[in-house]
């Protein structure tokens, strides 16, 4: 069903079974895929494909312009996957020129009240985002990872999947595959691994206990050299895609500093 007073610009593109609440805008280069609920009051604009069987509640906007002042009214895009629920006031904008021209949610997405996704954010698949959860430029985000309400990613910081972030936290480093962090009132640290999540998730007792010995020879010793020491693990354990996915993600950027644990982390 689309409501009489929602407007629908020539140009867009609505598959089977859509509906569009009440004084809802639908841009002229918008996608709608099939069994998209939007509610009333949403505004979708701009170069965005909204995935089969997302629904949309009042007041989110979707598909705005990037807020960055290097943005000269390029073509760039917003892709949101399948299955999603976007909550109200949920903002998401579009992609720069300057990174990868697109912002991405993945499939089965749960973005709850107020959370904002900035230009260039790719998330993955099964990410919830609690209320207020705020995701500055360029973050990406990982399979099933969660961030809690109130919490803030820095520009370009990674989460890795399956990893947990505690809420009202601020997130400076990038967060281990796995692992848990948090940081009310001071500077986010790394408490341990997820294991609540993991067991949730269906993780063997073994591989979890491997993801925690892994952790631990990760961040035995200085932090400088915590990239020469995932660089000696990579070859111990091959046949293991959880502990390949944990090394891959601290050597695919060595640049980027990681997330440590602090004396009260149960890591060390």
């Amino acid at each position: 069903m689309i409501h009489p007073t929602s407007i629908i610009e020539d140009g867009a593109t609505l598959g089977t079974d859509v509906s569009v609440g009440p004084f809802s805008y639908i841009g002229r280069n918008v996608t709608l895929e099939d069994n998209v609920k939007v509610h009333g009051h949403v505004i979708i604009d701009g170069h965005t494909n909204i995935g089969s069987n997302t629904e949309i509640f009042p007041n989110a906007v979707i598909g705005m312009p990037p807020q960055d002042i290097k943005f000269k009214d390029e073509i760039t895009y917003v892709v949101i996957g399948k299955n999603c629920i976007i909550r109200e006031n949920v903002t998401i904008h579009s992609g720069t020129k300057q990174s990868k021209s697109i912002t991405k949610v993945g499939n089965n997405c749960f973005l709850m009240v107020d959370s904002h996704v900035a230009h260039d954010c790719m998330i993955g698949d099964h990410v919830i985002l609690i209320n207020q959860a705020t995701l500055a430029g360029h973050t990406s985000v990982g399979d099933y990872a969660i961030i809690g309400g109130l919490s803030a990613l820095h520009q370009h910081v990674r989460i890795g999947k399956h990893a947990f972030i505690a809420g009202m936290t601020g997130v400076e480093q990038d967060i281990l595959p796995y692992g848990l962090a948090k940081g009310i009132l001071r500077r986010c640290y790394l408490t341990g691994v997820n294991i609540t999540g993991l067991k949730r998730r269906g993780f063997s007792k073994e591989t979890i206990f491997l993801i925690q010995k892994v952790y631990k020879s990760i961040f035995d010793g200085p932090p400088s050299e915590i990239h020469e020491r995932a660089r000696s693990l990579s070859g111990e354990h091959k046949d293991i895609s959880e502990i390949n996915d944990l090394i891959e993600f601290v050597l695919e950027k060595p640049n980027r500093h990681i997330c440590q644990p602090n004396d009260k982390s149960i890591i060390k």
